[in-house]
């Protein structure tokens, strides 16, 4: 019962905007908690994985309370704590699944996928004109509205389109799991494009790098496999640029993301070993560096980024080890694509730092993190 209400909080997870709906976040991520802390009561494998990941669990756990100890303000920092221990609980709390459950935590999180893609679809043929119906009865003539709006991107249930893009970059890679349902692939490919996101289409490349250099074994269908996710980059290029205005334009994007880059590294220069505490992190143009390993060394300091990075590599260490011992683990593999996608878009977005989405983040490293039978 308990493990069936964790997935049901998982699954609804993408829908709850922390950003649109800071209340219900808030109720979702403490019931969250709460149940993760109940579960791991008497939990052997839980206690086995604990084993394992001490020291980097430890280490992190520390650099989060440090951050907050000398954190400009305290309050703040406090109230983003839970996206972390949240992710530190289903880290250590997944890896107890039976097989089964295991599967059904995989094929839900792969399905809520498939329906947010579907919700994308609707938006883009039919949402849309229920929209532009909306703002012209409310006479709307907010121009930043009326550019999202001519944009077309779409980005329901998210806020952005780039964080819409995020998670289903994430998700995509799950679609290998199921090769004789790959006609699933279709709404989700379509959803990714219709996003318009450059960087969500980089990330997928250079996953697929990551997959076909571990899987160490290369095949003419993963070279098309390749050859298709390149073609995409210069087709989603071709669609930003359409819209003939500079500031929508994706080198406008690159150019904005650059100046982010270079104020974040102003911040950690002026804090570079404690940072400024969680959710302290703000620059004069964007909440947000579009970096989300910069900002968390801007927020956490070097001690929170370093021992991010080490129970990340705790957890891939072993599993990598697996995959080119066992040339058919091609469930550990698919998961570390995943992974490697998130990461690779957190180099140039910050979904990272948003729980509806780093929640499923969290949740394939901790079916990652499942001790040695």
């Amino acid at each position: 019962m308990v493990q069936l209400l964790v997935l049901i909080l998982i699954l609804i997870r993408p829908f709850i905007s922390s950003l649109a709906y800071p209340w219900i976040n808030s109720v979702h991520s403490f019931t969250l908690i709460a149940i993760l802390l109940f579960w791991l009561r008497n939990n052997k494998t839980s206690y086995e994985t604990l084993k394992k990941l001490c020291l980097p669990i430890i280490c992190f756990t520390f650099a989060l309370a440090v951050s907050l100890f000398f954190s400009i303000n305290k309050i703040k920092s406090a109230a983003e704590l839970y996206k972390y221990l949240s992710g530190i609980l289903l880290i250590l709390a997944l890896p107890s699944l039976t097989e089964k459950t295991r599967k059904r935590y995989i094929t839900g999180i792969f399905t809520c996928g498939i329906i947010i893609s579907i919700l994308a679809l609707y938006q883009y043929f039919i949402g849309f004109s229920h929209l532009r119906n909306f703002i012209n009865t409310q006479n709307i003539t907010s121009p930043f509205v009326l550019d999202y709006l001519q944009q077309q991107r779409v980005f329901f249930p998210f806020v952005t389109p780039g964080i819409l893009a995020g998670y289903l970059a994430m998700i995509t890679p799950l679609i290998l799991l199921y090769k004789r349902r790959a006609w699933l692939s279709i709404p989700l490919l379509c959803a990714l494009l219709l996003t318009e996101s450059l960087g969500a289409f980089i990330s997928l490349f250079l996953a697929a790098l990551v997959y076909v250099l571990l899987k160490n074994d290369f095949k003419k269908t993963r070279g098309i496999l390749l050859l298709g996710l390149a073609l995409f980059i210069p087709l989603v290029f071709f669609m930003r640029i359409v819209s003939g205005k500079e500031h929508l334009s994706p080198l406008f994007s690159v150019f904005m993301r650059i100046n982010y880059w270079r104020d974040t590294i102003g911040i950690i220069k002026m804090h570079p070993l404690l940072g400024v505490g969680l959710g302290n992190f703000n620059l004069t143009c964007s909440r947000y560096a579009h970096n989300s390993f910069l900002q968390f060394w801007a927020e956490a300091g070097l001690l929170g980024i370093a021992s991010l990075f080490w129970l990340i590599y705790a957890i891939l260490a072993n599993n990598i080890k697996k995959i080119k011992n066992i040339a058919d683990n091609k469930e550990t593999l698919i998961f570390i694509t995943c992974l490697a996608t998130f990461a690779f878009h957190n180099l140039w977005d910050f979904s990272f730092f948003l729980p509806e989405v780093s929640l499923i983040w969290w949740a394939i490293l901790g079916l990652l993190s499942k001790p040695k039978s």
